[in-house]
């Protein structure tokens, strides 16, 4: 999936809320580690493309172009 396709934003700081995201055809962008004083935790930020359709690549990763089987094998995006 390329990073044009995403239309929607979303993130979170809980493990439970990013795995259930990625459970409804999210995908991880980014995660970050985010410090409050003397805590520290994780920051999920998560895309969606415009259908809430499955991703193409891996479950939950964002595939850099070369690595996208309609990249590698010449077709379209």
């Amino acid at each position: 999936m390329a990073i044009e396709d995403i239309k929607q934003l979303r993130t979170v700081n809980g493990q439970q809320q990013a795995q259930t995201l990625l459970d409804d055809g999210w995908v991880i962008l980014a995660v970050c580690v985010m410090q409050d004083g003397t805590s520290q935790y994780a920051e999920y930020h998560l895309g969606r493309p415009h259908t809430a359709a499955s991703p193409k690549g891996a479950a939950g990763v964002l595939l850099p172009k070369r690595l996208r089987p309609e990249v590698a094998e010449g077709g379209d995006h």
